[in-house]
């Protein structure tokens, strides 16, 4: 799994005219396969009078990425594949375009559809711009009240950031955030501070 990635930086929407036709390219970040069809509906409804609205997105990244094109009536291959591809050229992963086509009289064949739709697939992420994110972990730390302040004040020296402090019958559960770098660390020193009084256990992870 990769520490870093990039995704867009921020939704927006460019115009880009060729020869007759209008294609609008509208770019967002989308963490989840339901986030990225989500948007691309959003786009559809909003220009359901269009001639197409062809779509692209990669979730994930390292080896487990979905990724997705759609040519939505174009010929096939001339359309969702070049605004996938544009996607991938920039490095960018949990990323959705959709590229909008109003038909202006004038056919562009084959190689000016690929063209225009990876055109205007570039030209948004030009405009969205590249955001870095970064991997942390989520864990829980379970521990008994007797050393409760011990965990807290070594979550507070590794820069983990508190997520949640559960009291049960069964102990004390401390969430936390942090990067990988500092993960098997605090979990070494949790162990040898508590005496080894301390369950820790990885619950998920995110980018952020």
């Amino acid at each position: 799994m990769k520490e870093t990635f990039y995704t867009a930086a921020k939704s927006i929407q460019i115009i880009n005219k060729v020869k007759d036709s209008k294609f609008y390219g509208s770019i967002s970040r989308a963490d989840t396969r339901e986030e990225a069809l989500e948007f691309i509906n959003k786009i559809k409804e909003m220009y359901r009078d269009a001639t197409h609205n062809v779509s692209a997105y990669i979730i994930g990244n390292a080896g487990e990425e979905i990724k997705y094109a759609d040519d939505d009536g174009e010929p096939a291959g001339s359309s969702g594949p070049p605004v996938l591809q544009a996607i991938e050229g920039a490095g960018l992963t949990n990323t959705v375009i959709v590229v909008t086509r109003y038909f202006g009289g004038t056919k562009l064949g084959i190689g000016g559809l690929i063209r225009a739709y990876g055109d205007t697939a570039r030209l948004a992420i030009g405009e969205a711009g590249r955001q870095k994110l970064s991997l942390f972990y989520k864990l829980e730390i379970c521990t008994n009240y007797n050393f409760i302040g011990t965990v807290l004040g070594q979550v507070e020296a590794y820069q983990a950031e508190l997520l949640d402090t559960r009291y049960t019958n069964d102990g004390v559960f401390v969430s936390v955030l942090l990067a990988p770098e500092r993960k098997e660390v605090l979990s070494k020193t949790l162990v040898e501070k508590t005496g080894n009084q301390v369950q820790i256990r990885e619950t998920g992870h995110l980018y952020r």
